[in-house]
């Protein structure tokens, strides 16, 4: 209980957080670039930045890909800190979780509704296609 509790209160200040960064930008074209994160795991420990992370009970490996697999959110984690939740599909970029990516889209509150992501494959940039419903 007291772990939804902590989970819910981070969503709800990572939302504000993103809100407050957004500022001018809503509703405009952006461009980010940074790594692809597990929500869930990157809230609970700032440290979960790749696909393994760390638990309670040790590391568990492909974490962030198993969270993504069963619709937990993906974020892109820029250097500078910020934290944008992405609007595709988690199963779609599940495999890419702890990859550095872009993303362009439109940015809505805390999260970028994603026209076009790319996903880092040593020097050269891979096109991830997502699934869209409009």
């Amino acid at each position: 209980m007291k772990r939804t509790i902590t989970l819910i209160l981070a969503l709800a200040l990572t939302t504000a957080a993103g809100v407050a960064l957004a500022g001018s930008q809503e509703g405009k074209a952006t461009k980010v670039e940074g790594t692809l994160v597990d929500s869930k795991c990157y809230l609970m420990n700032e440290k979960n930045v790749s696909n393994d992370h760390m638990t309670p009970k040790g590391t568990m490996p492909n974490c962030g890909t198993a969270c993504a697999k069963m619709g937990i959110p993906v974020s892109l984690l820029t250097t500078e800190g910020k934290v944008y939740t992405l609007a595709v599909p988690a199963p779609v970029i599940a495999d890419h979780v702890g990859k550095t990516a872009r993303a362009s889209g439109t940015l809505k509150q805390a999260s970028l509704i994603v026209d076009k992501l790319e996903v880092k494959e040593g020097t050269t940039w891979k096109e991830v296609p997502i699934a869209t419903m409009m």
